[in-house]
C-alpha cells in the first residue's frame, strides 16, 4: 500500500468512526430524551413496588419552610427517582444481569452492623427481677444449663452451645465448608433462605422495660403474655455454621433465654421455642420468606392454649385453603433463581366460629374483610397477606358466636398475622395493633377496653419475632406508643 492509498484508507476510517460516533451520540440523546419524557409521565408512575413490597415516595406538598430550607426540592428528587415508571422492570433486569456474573460460594453482604453480646441473666430470688451474672464461675454454671437445655430440646442440627468458642490456638482447625451465599443479610442454601439474627442490647432493654412496665401498670386488671418467635435459622443452622457465615450472627435460643429471664413476675411468657423445635421436620417455616407458615403458627397456638388453660382445636377441625406460588421476602432480597423456580405454598386454616374482621388501613379507611382472604389472584410476593388482612395499623374481630366476655389485645408485627385466626374461636373481642403503622396511644386504648361494659377478662399479648425487636428504631417507636 503506497502513501496515497494509505492516506485514503485512513480518511475513510476517520469518516466511518465519525459517523459511528455521531450515531452513538444521537442514539444516546434519543434514549435520554425518551427516559426524560417517560419520567415526566406522572399517571404511569407506580405507587408501590411489588419487588420491594413497599409504598414508593409520594410527590411532596409544597410548604414555605420546605422551599426555604431546600427539603421540598430534595423530596421532589427522591420522588422522581423512587417512583420512576417501570421501576420493578428495571430492577428485575438489573438483577437478571447480576445473575450472569456467576454464583459465589461465599459472599457476606450484611446491612445490620455489629451485634452485641447476649448477657446471661438470672432471677433475683426476692424480687424476681433480672440480675446480670458477672462472676466467671456463675457464668459457666448458667452457660452449662443453657447448653444442656439446647441439646435436649432442639433437633440434631441445632444442638450447639449458646456461644461458640473456636479453638483458634490450633492452626490446623477449620470450620466445615459452607455451600451457598449470603445476600443482603440472607443466607441462601439451594432454594432456602435463612435470615441473620443480630442481637441489639439497647433495643432489647427498651422492649423488656416496656413489657414489664405494661405488666405492672395493668397488674390485677389484665393478663400480660409474651411470645417470642425465632427465625428458621435458629433450628436449621448450627452455631459453627453461623460463625463462619457471619461472626456477629447470634444464637436465638440464648437470646430467648435472656428475654424470658428479664421479664418480671407479672409477665407470662409463652414458650414456643421447644414446641417448634419438636416439629422441625414439618413445614413450619417458609423457604423463600422469613415468616412461619400457618402450621408453625398452629403449634405456637397450642402452646398459648396450654398457658391460657383452654383446649386447643385439633388441626383437622379447620377447613384448609391453599395458595401456591408464594415467593416471599428472602426471594425479594436475593432474587435467587432457585427460590423463583421452587416457590412456597401458603396453607391457611379458617376459624371455626367467625370468618369476618374489620381493619383500618393507613389512609384511614375502615373495611370489613375475610379473616382468611382468597389471594389466588394476588402477586407471588403478596400471598402471605391472606392471613388477617396483612399488616394494617388497627384491626379487630367481634365474634358473634362467642359470648364469654373475654378480650385479647395484641401488639404485633407480621408474625402475628398467621396466629390471629386461631385466637378467633376463643375470644369475644380481639383487637390488634401493628406498631409500625399505628400512630395512637395503645396504652390508653387498653385502658378503655378494660373499662368496657361486658368485658370481664382482658389478655394483652406482645407477639413479635426476635429479629424485628432487635431494631432500636422500631423499639423506640413501640415504646412511644405504649406510654
Amino acid at each position: 500500500m503506497d502513501k496515497k492509498e494509505k492516506e485514503e484508507f485512513m480518511k475513510q476510517k476517520r469518516a466511518a468512526y465519525k459517523k459511528a460516533r455521531t450515531f452513538g451520540l444521537f442514539l444516546f440523546i434519543v434514549v435520554m430524551a425518551f427516559c426524560c419524557i417517560l419520567g415526566l409521565m406522572i399517571p404511569v408512575r407506580p405507587k408501590e413496588s411489588v419487588l420491594e413490597k413497599r409504598e414508593l415516595a409520594k410527590f411532596p406538598q409544597i410548604t414555605v419552610s420546605g422551599v426555604l430550607d431546600g427539603s421540598y426540592f430534595s423530596d421532589i428528587s427522591t420522588w422522581y427517582s423512587d417512583s420512576y415508571p417501570l421501576r420493578d422492570v428495571w430492577m428485575s433486569g438489573s438483577n437478571a444481569m447480576k445473575k450472569l456474573y456467576g454464583i459465589k460460594t461465599k459472599q457476606i453482604v450484611s446491612n445490620k452492623g455489629t451485634a452485641d453480646e447476649i448477657p446471661v441473666v438470672t432471677k433475683n430470688e426476692n424480687e424476681e427481677t433480672p440480675e446480670a451474672v458477672t462472676e466467671e464461675s456463675e457464668q459457666e454454671s448458667v452457660q452449662t444449663e443453657v447448653t444442656t437445655a439446647l441439646a435436649e430440646s432442639t433437633p440434631a442440627k441445632a444442638t450447639a452451645p449458646a456461644q461458640i468458642v473456636l479453638p483458634t490456638d490450633d492452626p490446623s482447625y477449620s470450620l466445615p465448608a459452607i455451600t451457598g451465599q449470603t445476600l443482603n443479610g440472607v443466607y441462601v442454601e439451594g432454594d432456602t433462605g435463612y435470615g441473620m439474627y443480630f442481637f441489639n442490647q439497647q433495643a432489647a432493654t427498651t422492649y423488656i422495660d416496656m413489657v414489664n412496665r405494661i405488666a405492672d401498670t395493668f397488674a390485677g386488671t389484665a393478663n400480660v403474655y409474651t411470645m417470642l418467635v425465632p427465625n428458621s435459622e435458629a433450628f436449621y443452622l448450627t452455631d459453627e455454621e453461623r460463625a463462619q457465615l457471619e461472626p456477629d450472627w447470634r444464637n436465638e435460643k440464648a437470646a430467648t433465654d435472656y428475654y424470658v429471664a428479664s421479664f418480671n413476675s407479672n409477665v407470662k411468657n409463652i414458650d414456643i421455642y421447644d414446641v417448634l423445635a419438636a416439629h422441625t421436620d414439618e413445614y413450619i417455616y417458609f423457604r423463600t420468606d422469613h415468616h412461619w407458615t400457618g402450621l408453625g403458627a398452629y403449634y405456637a397456638y397450642t402452646a398459648w392454649a396450654q398457658e391460657k388453660g383452654v383446649d386447643a382445636h385439633a388441626l383437622e377441625e379447620y377447613e384448609q385453603v391453599t395458595f401456591p406460588g408464594f415467593t416471599g421476602s428472602y426471594y425479594t432480597e436475593t432474587q435467587a433463581a432457585a427460590m423463583e423456580a421452587n416457590p412456597d405454598t401458603v396453607i391457611a386454616y379458617k376459624p371455626l366460629t367467625c370468618d369476618r374482621m374489620t381493619f383500618t388501613d393507613t389512609d384511614g379507611n375502615t373495611l370489613n374483610w375475610p379473616i382468611i382472604n382468597d389471594v389466588s389472584g394476588y402477586r407471588s410476593t403478596q400471598k402471605y397477606s391472606c392471613f388477617a388482612a396483612g399488616d394494617q395499623p388497627f384491626s379487630y374481630i367481634e365474634n358473634p358466636n362467642v359470648a364469654n366476655g373475654q378480650a385479647c389485645i395484641l401488639v404485633k408485627e407480621s408474625y402475628a398475622d398467621a396466629f390471629v385466626p386461631y385466637l378467633t374461636d376463643h375470644y369475644q373481642f380481639i383487637y390488634w395493633f401493628d406498631y409500625r403503622e399505628y400512630n395512637g396511644n395503645i396504652t390508653e386504648y387498653i385502658r378503655t377496653v378494660t373499662q368496657t361494659e361486658g368485658i370481664n377478662t382482658v389478655d394483652i399479648m406482645f407477639l413479635n419475632g426476635l429479629d424485628p425487636i432487635s431494631s432500636i428504631e422500631s423499639m423506640n417507636r413501640l415504646n412511644s406508643l405504649m406510654q
